[in-house]
């Protein structure tokens, strides 16, 4: 996958996912193993400042992503800090949800691999995801592919090993 590459630089993210820097390429976001590519930052499609990456380096508790190169440092906000030890204070933001919102919600202090579970105030299934470090997100649809209407959302967290879990609420206002 990377055989014409020059890397120069490897760090690894909450989610055992490896950050390759190279030399002219930007960089590029492999999968835990190492056998996908499941992002690639260059000029082109992000604000880098250049292709040529000196340094990247991973902050545990963050998620930031730091990415030295050849013209200045940028930090970028990856979606796996490493997870917490156990789910104690499980949160959600921005919440509430406001209608000119477009972003993702965030549900952080997750432990590593949580299933986690969101549904409508009836109990009905709205999406499922795990997280991949001590954070998920959520893009605000449904299995639909459609954007949810305004009220409460019921957010259900179990831990891979089915020893911890965690409720929280998340509030959508739209403006339908």
């Amino acid at each position: 996958m990377l055989g014409t590459e020059i890397i120069t630089s490897i760090a690894v993210d909450g989610a055992n996912r490896k950050w390759v820097g190279t030399f002219n390429s930007g960089v590029y976001l492999l999968s835990a193993d190492g056998t996908s590519t499941i992002a690639r930052f260059n000029t082109d499609n992000s604000p880098l400042p250049s292709n040529t990456i000196v340094s990247v380096a991973s902050d545990l508790s963050t998620g930031l992503i730091w990415l030295g190169t050849s013209n200045g440092v940028i930090a970028y906000r990856s979606d796996a800090p490493a997870g917490e030890a156990v789910l104690s204070s499980v949160y959600s933001y921005p919440n509430p949800v406001r209608p000119e919102y477009q972003g993702p919600v965030t549900i952080a202090g997750l432990v590593r691999d949580t299933n986690v579970r969101i549904t409508d105030i009836s109990g009905n299934l709205v999406f499922e995801t795990t997280s991949t470090g001590s954070e998920a997100n959520w893009d605000l649809m449904n299995y639909k592919g459609e954007r949810v209407s305004s009220g409460v959302y019921l957010v259900f967290c179990a831990s891979p090993d089915g020893t911890g879990s965690a409720i929280t609420k998340i509030l959508v206002v739209t403006s339908r």
